[in-house]
């Protein structure tokens, strides 16, 4: 369902994984549609990808397409708002760029965000969208946590046994360095040392102690 406007679009995007056959995308396009009757609005364009829910928002096709094309004022509907990434980082980063360019992102999940009047008060949105990010990123950094407590409960217990744990550890957490890897490739898109930081809930200053430990760390090498 495409409607001829040149202002203000609406766009739908969905996607489903290649690893579950079962999926499709009639429900996410059956539920936008509801949503958009209900309030009153058309779709301008349905844009879908079938494709592993590991990969880059970016290197989706038919996603990278629909971005390139969004202008300041569309707006962008999700069913789900992992959607939008393969992970909490990605979805963020995701979000983020999407306000930076002046695209509302409306998510029908999401309390708030689902509010189509609320998503379409520009004072209201960004409000709204920071909460979002906000608690979207301490509740990543919250599994980030359990996930390292976990890990460190495993290493400890098998210290612990007598066994012998790999290289000697840096001081930087692993979960840095392997987000940081990924930030110098360029997977977080075009983002700053500071907004990069506070994705990782750390200061600046912190930011550049790993980095220089990895990078001495690098140079003994």
């Amino acid at each position: 369902m495409k409607e001829k406007n040149t202002e203000n679009r609406i766009y739908a995007y969905m996607r489903i994984s290649t690893n579950n056959k079962k999926q499709s995308t009639d429900r996410q396009q059956q539920t936008i549609i509801e949503y958009a009757i209900a309030n009153d609005f058309k779709i301008y364009e349905f844009v879908s990808d079938t494709i592993t829910g590991g990969t880059k928002a970016d290197n989706r096709p038919n996603y990278h397409a629909m971005k390139g094309n969004l202008r300041p004022k569309d707006t962008l509907v999700v069913c789900d708002v992992d959607r939008l990434g393969r992970n909490a980082d990605d979805v963020i980063v995701e979000i983020k760029d999407l306000q930076s360019k002046g695209v509302r992102v409306v998510a029908l999940d999401v309390p708030f965000m689902n509010d189509w009047q609320k998503m379409n008060d520009d004072s209201l949105s960004k409000m709204i969208i920071d909460i979002f990010i906000t608690l979207k990123a301490h509740i990543a950094q919250q599994e980030k946590e359990k996930i390292h407590d976990r890990v460190m409960q495993g290493l400890n217990t098998a210290k612990a046994k007598g066994k012998k744990l790999g290289r000697p550890s840096t001081g930087v957490p692993q979960h840095f360095i392997k987000e940081y890897s990924k930030f110098q490739s360029g997977e977080y898109g075009n983002i700053s040392v500071v907004q990069f930081a506070k994705l990782q809930s750390i200061a600046v200053s912190t930011y550049y102690k790993y980095v220089g430990i990895l990078n001495r760390e690098k140079a003994r090498k």
